[in-house]
């Protein structure tokens, strides 16, 4: 399925109740396949909701949060010759947080 916006999910619920467009029209509107349009339609008719309730979170957690990085970042503004594995070992010393040096 082709990721839409929430916002664009909610226009194709608007598109098929409230302007009864065609399926055809609305997947044209949407810049989705037919098939996804049916998909958000099953959602909401299911579930109420437009974002499948069932879905699981995609990719691992985070392993630094937005305040970890903002002090990777000045440490990087204020050497900005560090090497990584220089760097990886002032984020383990500072946060007591492994990262990889892979990218």
């Amino acid at each position: 399925m082709v990721h839409l916006t929430r916002q664009l999910r909610e226009r194709i619920i608007v598109w098929c109740h409230e302007q009864n467009k065609t399926l055809r029209v609305i997947s044209e509107l949407a810049g989705c396949s037919i098939s996804t349009v049916f998909e958000v339609l099953r959602l909401y008719t299911e579930y109420g909701t437009v974002i499948n309730p069932n879905a699981r979170p995609r990719g691992r957690p985070r392993t630094l949060d937005m305040q970890d990085m903002n002090f990777v970042r000045s440490v990087i503004e204020g050497e900005p010759a560090i090497y990584l594995d220089e760097l990886r070992d002032r984020v383990y010393n500072r946060l007591h947080s492994t990262c990889s040096l892979s990218a």
